[in-house]
Formats: C-alpha cells, structure tokens, sequence
C-alpha cells in the first residue's frame, strides 16, 4: 500500500495492467539483511510479511550539458515481518524496518529527457515485482526486493 502524499502526482502502488500506459519507467533492487531488534526474541521461522510504500520526493532534475531532464523518485517502503518466536511458547512477533531508495527515470534508451518535459503531466506509481525474505540465522533475514517505478500520463 502507498501512503498518497499532498499531491496528485502520487499514485498508488499498482503494477501497469493491460490498459496502462508505462511513459516512462526504472526498476531498482533493494537487497541485503534485515537484522531481528536485540529487544525482540530470535526467529525460529517467517510466519507473514507486509510492506507499505511512501514516496517523499518526486521531481526532476535538470542537467545543464547534454541538455534535459531526469525524473528523481525517493521514498521508503517499510517491510514488516511477522515471524514464530524461538522460544518454549513459540509467540508470533512482529518488527518492522522502513528501507530508503531512490531512482532516476529517463528514457528507455538512457538519453534524458527533453528540457520542456512537464512532470505535472505525469503520475508516478510503484510496483513491488519481486520481494522474498529467507531466514538466514536467528537474528537475520534477508531481503530480496524489484521495484518498478513508473510514470503514467494523465488523462485530461
């Protein structure tokens, strides 16, 4: 789920469907280990995960040689997991970690943008194409995520 900021150019978190068009897109890897807090008991497996997405800053950069225009997206997606307790009474807990990332969007041939590009005239979703977590000892996990971000023209 995206969290939608004061602004219509967020959209929500959707992969394109059939009848969307992708104007322009990235995709980004976010991956490496989550460690269990000291304060919470070790894992003994992954019961459940969650994620929710906020994008904090959509804007474009201009860059002055060659002439154009980058799209710059940040945000967090904060992933939760739930997991069964290495303990005697094996309780569910919960703990959660918020992961920053960033992406440049330009065409999709590399080349940026044209100078007159007007963000306004776009929304920009995220897309979780990939996300697996595996228990790699009691307090670690790792985390293996796509994102695909993308812009989607507005309709007048």
């Amino acid at each position: 789920m995206t969290k939608f900021c004061p602004t219509e150019n967020i959209g929500d978190e959707r992969c394109p469907g059939s009848n969307d068009v992708v104007s322009f897109h990235t995709q980004i890897k976010v991956n490496g280990s989550l460690e269990i807090p000291s304060n919470k008991p070790p894992q003994e497996d992954i019961f459940n995960t969650t994620h929710q997405i906020d994008i904090t800053k959509f804007t474009t950069v201009t860059v002055k040689k060659p002439a154009g225009k980058k799209v710059l997206v940040v945000g967090k997606i904060q992933v939760g997991i739930e997991y069964i307790a290495n303990v005697p009474d094996q309780k569910v807990y919960f703990t959660h970690w918020d992961l920053p990332f960033q992406a440049l969007i330009k065409n999709d041939d590399g080349s940026l943008l044209p100078v007159d590009f007007d963000l306004s005239q776009y929304v920009v979703h995220v897309c979780v194409e990939f996300e697996k977590y595996s228990k790699v000892d009691e307090r670690n996990i790792a985390k293996e995520l796509v994102l695909l971000i993308w812009l989607q023209k507005k309709v007048n």
